[in-house]
């Protein structure tokens, strides 16, 4: 009721001015009247007043929108910057966790096997001979190899004997796996393919019960290296076969 008033006395003013300046006289207010039509007066011009910061309103509306606009790109922002975050962590983490598996799933399983058992015939033995060293390894007199200038092949030298009483066949080529040996401790390497007749990881052939046929295996290394002792092995199936010779 009293904002109510206040509006019609406004408007009473506003006439009673109007109607001075044509000669009528002037509606007589109160002190209680006019006090109140100068409060709404100062309210009103407080409000709308957008260069005030201070009194009845304290912020203008451009100010207000704008805080708010900038208080929400904050947000966002720091927003955006936690789930980026949480991304690029999700997606070390997820690679880190694949490539541990992919480690976990091509390492091969170690065990210490003779070298008969890392072939798997059944009634086939394998026997080391010894080793030695050749710049040019020679089979019969049919075919050679030469190591090459600074290279020596160090030469492992088996005998495969046939335990049964029936002849055996045996395909070392197609059923083979990966020769390695290493010298001395040092390096490892793998075992040189050949067209030899007689090599360990390329033999062919049927060996008859009781009977023995002689293998070697090639491996080539600098002419610096020291054989004096070797460690082998045979990688086959997912299974490394450390070889106890």
């Amino acid at each position: 009721m009293t904002g109510k008033r206040i509006k019609i006395m406004a408007s009473v003013l506003a006439v009673a001015t109007v109607m001075t300046g044509c000669g009528t006289k002037i509606y007589d207010m109160t002190d209680e009247e006019q006090q109140l039509i100068v409060n709404y007066s100062a309210y009103a011009l407080s409000k709308h007043n957008i260069y005030q910061p201070d009194g009845m309103t304290s912020a203008t509306e451009a100010e207000t929108e704008e805080q708010d606009t900038s208080a929400a790109e904050t947000e966002t922002e720091t927003a955006d910057e936690k789930t980026s975050e949480k991304t690029d962590t999700e997606h070390e983490n997820g690679n880190s966790g694949q490539s541990q598996q992919t480690a976990q799933e091509t390492k091969p399983t170690m065990q210490t096997v003779s070298l008969a058992q890392a072939i798997g015939y059944d009634g086939l033995s394998v026997s080391y001979a010894g080793l030695t060293t050749e710049e040019t390894y020679k089979e019969g007199s049919y075919y050679s190899m030469e190591a090459g200038a600074g290279n020596t092949y160090a030469v492992l030298k088996f005998t495969l004997s046939n335990t049964t009483g029936t002849d055996m066949n045996v395909d070392l080529f197609t059923n083979t796996g990966k020769y390695k040996a290493a010298f001395s401790g040092g390096k490892e390497y793998e075992a040189e393919g050949s067209f030899l007749t007689y090599a360990l990881n390329t033999f062919q052939g049927t060996i008859a019960a009781g009977q023995s046929v002689d293998v070697v295996l090639l491996f080539k290394v600098p002419q610096d290296t020291v054989c004096d002792s070797v460690t082998m092995s045979v990688e086959k199936d997912n299974v490394k076969n450390l070889i106890a010779l």
